[in-house]
């Protein structure tokens, strides 16, 4: 079975730095030329000048450089690519492709990975990619789930990668990635029963770590955003231009962005880029055979969660208690990402919004509970700064208003929950 990783070149301005990089790592393989392309609905196309580098010996890997351009929505984008085929069930090519792979990323130019198949980068740069258009999906089999329905989320995470650090961390795009990760760990943990248990583990708490290089930004992120809502709360008594608690503003501000510089320091794309690269040869190389359709594997799974859920009361049941409220808000998130990346299992809207309410009320609380925490330490290391005091206070007073409705709101959107996921489990 043929296994594929392909690196798209960031700013590569003509395709000899690419074939350049190819033709000295592969000085012996046998070069051969085409022209590639093909017409969609709605003007999309795309067109490209392809070199096939075929290597010689006894692992099988083959490389292929493409140029040229796609047309996706009336835009023109480029294909810059390398792609690296190998035989997903030998080792040794496996570890050729890996080694090609490293030595590519180790280079001065940059890359991130993408879709190979161009005909699906179309789809999914369009918003309407569907995992049963993969050549691999078998409906019958649901261990093809690993390359149906993981890899276009890892694309998305890549690209958003090289936005972020080309971008310098702009707020949307920082929580944009770590909700990716997020959804991409929360599948990664759907479909753990397909794949060897402690490589799975292993690469769960990699993706973890990776996302906890995001976690101080986002945090301060969340207080600035709220800083920014309190100008406009009753009795604020503030105008447009105003800020209702500046000196906070400002020294939350000069936080993120220490946090932001440090964040920074340990990102390199091409590093980043590398770890995906091997997420993908992992995946490829095929789930523990298990015989179980793709829909039924995914209604087992999902219903096995929702069983969870609904006990979830009963094992912890005092319900002001934050820390297990937010391992509640986890689960909660996991089985919402999980859904929304399982098209086989229909899940209707308010079952879905639902979900959405109660992640939502029990992110205020968490919010307010971590926030009160950050204030009185940053109280207390600026002393001398006496607005600080009043400002934190006055903060905390509208975060704590927001939490006590949140939690009085709590009981009644858990009962409407748990009846839409009873309804949503009888048509599973």
């Amino acid at each position: 079975m043929k296994g594929k990783v392909c690196l798209h070149g960031v700013g590569i301005k003509h395709q000899s730095q690419l074939l350049g990089q190819l033709k000295r790592l592969l000085p012996s393989a046998a070069v051969k030329y085409k022209v590639k392309e093909k017409y969609f609905h709605d003007n999309d196309m795309y067109k490209c000048r392809l070199a096939r580098f075929r290597t010689k010996g006894k692992a099988y890997l083959r490389a292929t450089c493409a140029w040229g351009t796609l047309v996706v929505c009336d835009k023109l984008l480029p294909v810059a690519d390398i792609t690296v085929e190998f035989d997903c069930k030998d080792a040794a090519s496996v570890a050729a492709a890996d080694e090609l792979l490293t030595r590519l990323l180790n280079g001065k130019v940059q890359y991130v990975v993408e879709e190979p198949d161009l005909s699906l980068r179309i789809d999914s740069l369009r918003g309407c990619f569907w995992p049963a258009n993969v050549e691999a999906y078998d409906a019958s089999d649901a261990g093809t789930a690993l390359v149906c329905h993981l890899p276009w989320q890892v694309y998305g995470i890549s690209r958003l990668w090289e936005q972020v650090l080309a971008q310098g961390g702009e707020r949307q795009q920082w929580r944009q990635l770590r909700v990716k990760l997020r959804r991409l760990r929360s599948s990664l943990v759907l479909l753990k029963p397909l794949l060897p248990t402690g490589e799975a583990t292993v690469w769960q708490q990699a993706l973890k770590n990776r996302a906890a290089t995001l976690s101080a930004v986002r945090e301060y992120d969340v207080l600035l955003q709220n800083c920014a809502r309190l100008r406009f709360a009753p009795g604020a008594g503030c105008d447009d231009q105003q800020e209702a608690v500046p000196c906070l503003a400002a020294i939350l501000r000069d936080l993120r962005q220490q946090e932001l510089d440090k964040a920074f320091a340990s990102l390199k794309l091409n590093k980043l880029t590398l770890e995906l690269a091997r997420f993908l040869l992992w995946l490829q190389q095929g789930a523990v055979a298990q015989d179980v359709s793709m829909k039924d594997f995914f209604r087992k799974r999902l219903n096995s969660w929702a069983e969870k859920l609904k006990e979830a009361p009963e094992k912890s049941p005092n319900m002001r208690d934050m820390v297990q409220l937010h391992r509640l808000r986890i689960k909660l998130k996991r089985f919402r990402y999980a859904l929304q990346s399982v098209p086989e299992i229909a899940t209707s809207a308010r079952l879905l919004r639902s979900l959405k309410y109660l992640q939502d009320a029990l992110g205020v609380l968490h919010d307010d509970y971590v926030n009160g925490q950050l204030l009185e330490q940053l109280v207390q290391e600026h002393s001398e700064v006496e607005e600080l005091r009043y400002e934190a206070a006055m903060l905390s007073g509208w975060e704590q208003a927001r939490a006590d409705v949140a939690m009085e709101q709590l009981p009644n959107q858990w009962e409407e929950f748990c009846i839409l996921l009873e309804e949503w489990q009888q048509e599973l």
